[in-house]
C-alpha cells in the first residue's frame, strides 16, 4: 500500500476544490480507490490537518470499546466512514472488520487478543488405543522396522558396490590374455 504524506494528500483536496470528482483525483495521485479521497476530505473537515497525519494504526482497542463503537454505528445508521471519525479511528475498514467478525463470531470475536495465541504449557495425556488400534500400531511398527532393516541392508550393498567399482578403476583394466 502506498502511503501519501500530508502534502500529496493536501493537494488531492486542492484538485478536490477546484471541481475535480473523487475519482478522477484518484487516478491522477495514483491511489487505487477513490474513498480514500473522500476520506481525507472527510478527516480534513472535521480535525483539518492534523486529520491527514499518518497515524499509526497498531492501537490495540479492547472489546467493549469495539462493541460501543459498533453499537453507536448501528443506532445512528452510520457510515464505516463517519463512525471513523466520530470515534478518531485512523481506517474506517478497521470497523468494517470489527462488524464481519462479530456477525460471524459473536460478542466473543471481539474480544479475542490480537497475534498468534500463547502455546499450550500442559504436558499431553498418553493416548490409549483400543485392542483394534493396537494391533494395528503393532502391526505399523513391525512393518516399519522391517523397511528399516532392509534399507539399511541396500545401503550396505550399493557401499560394497562401489567399493568394489572403485578398486576396479585404481587397479585399471584387466590384463588377461
Amino acid at each position: 500500500m502506498v502511503k501519501f504524506t500530508v502534502k500529496q494528500k493536501l493537494q488531492a483536496l486542492n484538485l478536490l476544490k477546484e471541481g475535480y470528482s473523487s475519482r478522477s483525483v484518484a487516478q491522477m495521485i495514483g491511489t487505487g480507490s477513490h474513498q480514500l479521497i473522500d476520506t481525507w476530505a472527510a478527516q480534513y473537515q472535521h480535525f483539518g490537518v492534523k486529520g491527514l497525519e499518518i497515524r499509526h494504526t497498531s492501537q490495540n482497542y479492547h472489546g467493549q470499546f469495539k462493541l460501543q463503537v459498533l453499537n453507536w454505528r448501528k443506532e445512528h445508521d452510520e457510515t464505516y466512514q463517519n463512525t471513523a471519525i466520530h470515534f478518531k479511528i485512523a481506517t474506517p475498514s478497521l470497523i468494517c472488520t470489527w462488524q464481519k467478525r462479530f456477525d460471524e463470531g459473536g460478542l466473543d470475536a471481539l474480544f479475542t487478543k490480537r497475534g498468534r495465541p500463547p502455546m499450550n504449557k500442559l504436558p499431553k495425556k498418553p493416548v490409549k488405543y483400543t485392542s483394534s488400534e493396537l494391533s494395528e500400531l503393532e502391526r505399523l511398527r513391525l512393518e516399519n522396522r522391517q523397511l528399516h532393516i532392509e534399507n539399511d541392508y541396500l545401503k550396505k550393498v550399493e557401499a560394497l558396490a562401489r567399493r568394489k567399482d572403485a578398486q576396479r578403476k585404481k587397479n585399471g583394466p584387466s590384463s588377461k590374455s
